[in-house]
């Protein structure tokens, strides 16, 4: 779960700096599927960011999964990011580590097993139909195929809280209907997800309760 009170949010300097976000407020219980929508440069990708630790609040309060970020410690926030799953637009693997280590990498670091990691990583991938590619580098990838690379790297570990960045934008439709299926099953076992697009169409196919925003203030909040 989440929750933001008064949250504001500007690029560079907080007080000279360009707004994304303003004075937005939100209470996302814990599980469950949620879209975020709004045109591009409402401040999605910034509120998502906020989420996902990779940015600090300029102004309000920001508490996720029962840590309040603004006043916890580094090592805190270490702990809280390894239970916080995102995936970007530009897909950020590492790319002189395969698709396997790409994907092992979240397990790695919680000192799995290796047998473990080798079992998980051959069931994800071969979920996302990509069980033969495991030894090649991501710039032998399709822009498709990174997505779901990136997409298992993300949900291997059954994160608390998802939060996703246009995930289909490079799918196929069955390879995003596939992904929302499997995006709504971890909603069912308890992770909270939180999908940013500006796809209508998609939205109206797979309807689920939404957060709207538009020029970095929310305007709706169907959660």
């Amino acid at each position: 779960m989440f929750r933001l009170h008064d949250v504001s949010y500007a690029y560079g300097d907080s007080r000279t700096g360009q707004a994304a976000l303003s004075h937005v407020s939100l209470d996302v219980p814990q599980g469950g599927f949620r879209w975020l929508l709004g045109p591009s440069g409402a401040g999605k990708s910034s509120l998502l960011s906020i989420l996902s630790l990779e940015a600090r609040a300029s102004a309000g309060m920001v508490e996720i999964l029962g840590v309040p970020v603004m006043q916890a410690r580094r090592g805190a926030l270490a702990r809280l990011r390894r239970r916080i799953g995102s995936v970007h637009q530009d897909f950020r693997l590492l790319a002189d580590l395969n698709v396997f280590d790409n994907v092992a990498l979240p397990l790695r670091l919680q000192h799995r097993a290796e047998a473990e990691i080798s079992h998980e990583v051959h069931a994800i991938m071969k979920w996302v139909g990509l069980e033969n590619r495991l030894d090649a580098l991501p710039p032998q990838l399709s822009g498709g195929e990174q997505q779901r690379v990136a997409i298992a790297r993300a949900v291997i570990y059954r994160p608390a809280l998802l939060v996703a960045d246009e995930p289909t934008n490079a799918l196929d439709e069955r390879q995003a209907a596939r992904l929302l299926m499997m995006f709504h099953r971890l909603a069912e076992l308890g992770t909270t997800i939180v999908v940013a697009t500006h796809n209508d169409a998609i939205v109206r196919k797979y309807p689920a309760p939404a957060i709207e925003l538009a020029r970095g203030h929310l305007v709706r909040d169907y959660t």
